[in-house]
């Protein structure tokens, strides 16, 4: 099952989520209207001059006003909670009373936190997430955003502490595997949904407390006549009201949890695996998960809004009761198992000896006197120097889908880029400062006319600051261009919106003033663009196939047959294969006119409203066109990748082997 076959499980369990809370909405406007009905047939005579005698002589309208007052309530909640959601993770990790890492911390273990993030990001070809850190001694972690570009990953600082750095790695890839996936979306919608359904609870609670309050002050202020204070003016009626919504809502977050469980559990099992198949190192998540077992806190957290939450952690985050049906994970026994087959459980200390008493896990860092320093910078030499040609499918089984082989080159890139690079990067200013540096022309009459763009916009340290990251970059190998803008971007998000804004319009004035621009330029701008902008409300996909948008698959495809054909027949030969792929056997590449950045961003905008699978045929293709000599230079490898990654297709950091 590969990237795109993830998603569109993802999706169809969301439109199972929808089938589900549908169902369970009707069931509770359905009791709901027999509460508010019984209440009034009980408890009307108090507040009205006139009575009924059965729920019949209530009339149609009445059970209609009460149906669609609790829909409204409901979705009402629900549409607020997603919109409280929608800035991204960031919300749910601040809700959890979570505190950012600094990813230019000296403290060892944050800074073993961030590598290994940073690590995992440049293999995935995803944006590093901001890093956030829970207090408490338990071990969990979990992943928030609805988009990749919004993602946030969370760790407990037992789980920071506690584990090795297999360990963690192995916790970290499991987190990615759900951002890669699609079921963090999915997490973060089911949020929503709950709370919808519990918000009918909270109602009667509040006409619980409402009520006792308002009859207390009643008694003790108002009714000095102690006939008219045993008269309870409706007050037993009201509350017994406020208790029945409360019970039925209730019942209603049950139907929630077990719906949450349902869809959480499988899910997990595929996260462990995807995270061995990403690390191939099953003992790293396999021994986390038996320190959790081991260890006397577990997973358990007590943030007050980790019950919400529950389904988004690494570990169970909150007690289920007596009976695992409403756990949101597996049991860890089962989990362990699965990973390791053959491994014997029962053989683990109980809980409350001490996780550092397991056989054959990582040795605890605070134990073993961690000491992270500063990594020593690699030589390019020491990566692989030519490029691994796949074939087109392998290609595509890649996308979204990093192996080891992506970890260990990821590895490499991280140790390559030089200390200076890596400290810019990690802070606000500096980050701003290497994104402009990375789209300022080699060429340096196009240079000083984009940094005379620059007058009156930068202040004079700023300016330093850029000459001194442009300095840096000069003798940067092409292939750490990408992975040295991810890990810049973070620093630049959390800045306030005004200013990403006018920064972006910064960058787009600097490759403009080239003419014509330069292709890895605008690469660098449209990822930085497409990670940065404000987060757009999720649509459906506007084209369910390639056909409309076939003129648009034309311009890409052609643009890399000649990136990477300098000689036009071999390059029109590479087009007509790649369109051949799709099923188009007439086409012709067209002329060098298309080959423009301009044409490209155009394409881009219309060809990112295609459905899932279209993508899959259309990213084919592409790969096809650049791979059909057999030869893949680092400049069609960075297209390729960006094309993907603005299309929501993160590619690993280089191709899989054929």
């Amino acid at each position: 099952m590969n990237f795109f076959e993830h998603q569109r499980r993802a999706h169809r369990q969301s439109l199972l989520l929808i089938v589900l809370f549908v169902v369970a909405v009707g069931l509770l406007t359905g009791v709901v209207s027999l509460v508010v009905g019984y209440s009034y047939l009980y408890g009307g005579s108090s507040f009205h001059h006139h009575t009924v005698n059965s729920l019949s002589d209530l009339g149609s309208g009445f059970f209609l006003l009460t149906t669609l007052g609790t829909l409204i309530i409901i979705v009402g909640a629900t549409l607020w909670k997603l919109s409280q959601l929608s800035r991204g993770g960031r919300v749910v990790a601040e809700m959890l009373g979570g505190e950012l890492v600094d990813p230019g911390s000296n403290d060892p273990a944050r800074r073993r936190l961030i590598n290994v993030v940073e690590e995992m990001s440049i293999a995935s070809g995803t944006r590093v997430p901001a890093v956030y850190l829970l207090e408490g001694d338990s071990i969990n972690a979990f992943a928030a955003g609805f988009t990749p570009n919004q993602a946030v990953i969370g760790v407990t600082r037992g789980c920071m502490e506690l584990l090795s750095r297999d360990e963690l790695q192995g916790v970290v890839a499991h987190e990615f595997s759900h951002i890669l996936n699609g079921d963090m979306r999915l997490n973060m919608r089911l949020v929503g949904v709950l709370h919808g359904i519990l918000v009918i609870g909270l109602l009667g609670q509040a006409l619980m407390r409402g009520t006792f309050k308002r009859s207390r002050y009643r008694y003790r202020y108002l009714d000095s006549d102690p006939a008219r204070r045993r008269g309870g003016g409706g007050a037993v009626q009201t509350f017994m009201a406020g208790l029945a919504l409360m019970t039925v809502g209730y019942l209603g977050v049950l139907l929630g949890n077990l719906i949450k469980s349902a869809l959480s559990r499988q899910r997990e099992f595929l996260a462990d695996a995807s995270a061995v198949q990403f690390t191939r190192n099953p003992d790293g998540i396999a021994n986390a998960l038996r320190k959790i077992r081991s260890h006397v806190p577990g997973a358990r957290l007590s943030a007050p809004s980790s019950e919400q939450f529950s389904h988004l952690f690494f570990g169970e985050a909150v007690s289920s009761g007596f009976t695992n049906l409403l756990s949101t994970h597996p049991p860890l026994a089962e989990r362990i198992k699965r990973i390791r087959p053959r491994f014997v459980v029962d053989r683990d200390p109980p809980p409350g000896v001490g996780i550092e008493q397991l056989n054959n896990v990582g040795e605890i860092p605070r134990f073993n006197e961690l000491a992270v320093g500063d990594p020593a910078s690699v030589p390019l030499s020491a990566m692989s120097d030519g490029l691994a040609v796949p074939s087109a499918e392998a290609w595509v089984a890649s996308v979204g889908a990093p192996g080891p082989e992506h970890l260990r080159q990821a590895e490499k890139i991280h140790a390559a880029i030089p200390a200076p690079l890596v400290n810019a990067a990690h802070d606000g200013e500096g980050a701003r400062a290497l994104l402009l540096a990375l789209v300022s022309n080699r060429n340096s009459d196009l240079r000083k006319r984009q940094w005379r763009q620059l007058t009156g916009t930068l202040d004079e340290q700023a300016q330093r600051r850029l000459q001194q990251c442009f300095s840096q970059l000069e003798g940067l190998s092409p292939r750490l261009r990408l992975p040295l803008l991810d890990m810049a971007l973070p620093a630049v998000s959390v800045l306030e919106r005004p200013l990403i804004n006018k920064h972006l319009l910064v960058m787009r004035q600097m490759i403009k003033a080239e003419q014509p621009v330069a292709m890895e330029d605008y690469v660098v701008f449209a990822i930085a663009r497409a990670q940065l902008a404000p987060a757009t409300p999720l649509r459906r996909a506007s084209h369910g196939r390639l056909q409309p948008l076939i003129g648009d698959v034309m311009v890409v495809t052609a643009l890399l047959a000649r990136m990477g054909h300098a000689d036009t027949e071999e390059a029109d030969r590479a087009f007509t294969e790649a369109m051949t792929r799709i099923g188009v056997t007439d086409a012709t590449l067209p002329g060098v006119e298309v080959a423009t950045v301009a044409m490209l961003e155009r394409s881009l905008r219309n060809l990112n409203g295609l459905a899932l699978m279209p993508k899959m045929k259309l990213i084919s293709a592409l790969a096809t066109a650049v791979l059909y000599d057999q030869q893949v230079t680092v400049d069609e490898l960075e297209l390729l990748r960006a094309i993907c990654e603005i299309l929501g297709c993160p590619v690993p950091t280089l191709p899989p082997a054929s």
